[in-house]
């Protein structure tokens, strides 16, 4: 049986019980944000997400160098 519209978040999110607390808190996302950013004009290359030209030719994600590298 399908779950009821707008609610399959519910299903896949994963909680965390606290101590003290009356309601689990999610950690979907827990990992994500672990370590800090790096410092501006650190990196040596940044990710370009996936696009569609207007001509409709598709174009997927990459690496590129950085600006002023």
């Amino acid at each position: 049986m399908a779950a009821a519209k707008g609610r399959s978040w519910k299903l896949e999110r994963a909680s965390v019980s606290e101590p003290g607390k009356s309601r689990p808190r999610s950690n979907k996302y827990s990992g994500s944000d672990s370590e800090p950013a790096p410092a501006a004009g650190a990196r040596d290359r940044v990710w370009v997400g996936g696009y569609t030209k207007a001509d409709g030719t598709k174009v997927e994600g990459y690496y590129r160098d950085a600006p002023g590298r």
